[in-house]
């Protein structure tokens, strides 16, 4: 009896991990994403209609929102924290391709983002009407 209550745990949790992780030979993240990608939760916010497709390949609403702070900043205040500096475009492009210790206290995972579509989800988010963050005395000056 002991050893039956054991067996049907064991085949709970293979069947949770199953549809947790995807199963069905999806590279253990479920069919649309793979690695750190496939780990997000539901997107924070929509994506808005004019952004590059590698928003949603990447999941990058999953924790930022346009112009709402989730897990991660707004991408106007991204837009407002670079506004005018040399080399902005670079060192957005440069971040979402490599991820990073934040501006505002959190961690960018590296997802992977190829350059190219990295410099398009930098061009993107740095021609958005720059927003004051709430805090914006918070910021560390020295980060992504």
């Amino acid at each position: 009896m002991k050893y039956a209550i054991v067996g049907v745990l064991i085949l709970g949790v293979a069947i949770l991990w199953m549809s947790v992780a995807g199963g069905g030979g999806h590279g253990g993240f479920g069919p649309q994403h793979m690695g750190m990608r496939g780990m997000m939760m539901r997107p924070a916010a929509a994506a808005p209609a004019d952004a590059p497709a590698a928003i949603t390949t990447f999941g990058c609403t999953s924790c930022h929102a346009t112009q709402v702070g989730g897990v991660g900043p707004a991408f106007a205040w991204v837009a407002w924290r670079h506004h005018g500096q040399a080399g902005a475009l670079d060192t957005v492009s440069s971040f979402i391709a490599h991820g990073g210790q934040g501006a505002w206290g959190g961690i960018m995972p590296n997802l992977d983002v190829p350059p190219a579509e990295a410099h398009e989800l930098a061009r993107w988010i740095l021609q958005l009407p720059p927003q004051t963050p709430p805090h914006p005395q918070a910021i560390r000056p020295d980060s992504g």
